[in-house]
């Protein structure tokens, strides 16, 4: 297993699992994602499904088995069966720690411990695939992208969350590939097709997701710490590590791409 790997399992694991504080700013939810802000929403969690409307709205129709490629907690796949049985949901991850509670918030559903650069499924089986703000991780997001064209059926739909930083940040920071960077979002664009995706939409959502989030976070932060729920130590940390995810976030993208 690479560094890399390890690293982001390590990471996903302690902090979804040990930060009662975040725990409560999501409500419990088992989200962990920037969501999607609009002018209404009132909490994490709501944004958090809104996020998911979003990225389902792009699939015109609901049908047949689709895959949650890195489903996180759980908390994706529970949110699909709004819409499929959980016989027709696949969720994949790296950790076993995190499927084991997919498996409690999604029960019924399929889950598999996986690479989503290196799927082990057969080829045209999925009509659909969505995966939530994480092939920047992936080790490639082009590998990840070919793979996904491989198991998705003929006129089969791919929709995700994805976000680019800038070639600093993609050079340095020890979770996101350096292979992964690209210079502007055609160039992003330019992956899908290169995949074998046909009809690819690119939709700028930075200011929904990104700056809504950031905007609401560190106004709950602010008002747990002069709550004295947060001490100064960790609120100093948590200062640092938010400036600079702002200073190497470019963009937050929302994408639907179909298979020709």
């Amino acid at each position: 297993m690479s560094t890399r790997r390890s690293d982001i399992i390590r990471f996903y694991d302690t902090r979804f699992n040990t930060d009662h504080l975040l725990a409560e700013y999501y409500k419990g939810s088992d989200f962990y994602n920037f969501g999607y802000w609009a002018d209404n929403t009132r909490c994490q969690n709501e944004a958090c499904e809104n996020l998911m409307e979003k990225l389902l709205g792009f699939i015109r129709q609901k049908k047949g088995i689709i895959l949650d490629v890195a489903c996180g907690m759980g908390a994706t796949s529970r949110y699909l069966l709004k819409h499929y049985n959980p016989s027709e949901v696949t969720g994949i991850n790296i950790s076993t720690k995190q499927l084991e509670t997919c498996k409690a918030n999604a029960p019924g559903c399929a889950f598999l411990q996986m690479d989503a650069a290196k799927l082990a499924l057969h080829d045209r089986v999925f009509d659909n695939i969505i995966c939530v703000e994480a092939a920047f991780h992936f080790d490639t997001r082009e590998d990840f992208l070919r793979e996904v064209c491989q198991v998705l059926k003929p006129g089969g739909q791919l929709v995700l969350s994805d976000i680019l930083v800038n070639k600093l940040a993609a050079r340095w920071h020890p979770r996101i590939p350096k292979e992964n960077w690209v210079t502007d979002m055609e160039e992003y664009r330019e992956l899908y097709l290169r995949a074998g995706f046909k009809h690819v939409e690119v939709v700028d959502a930075t200011k929904e997701c990104w700056k809504g989030f950031y905007k609401h976070l560190w106004s709950w932060r602010r008002k747990n710490f002069l709550a004295g729920e947060i001490k100064l130590p960790a609120y100093a940390k948590m200062i640092l590590r938010n400036l600079l995810a702002k200073a190497g976030l470019k963009y937050y993208l929302l994408v639907s791409a179909r298979k020709a």
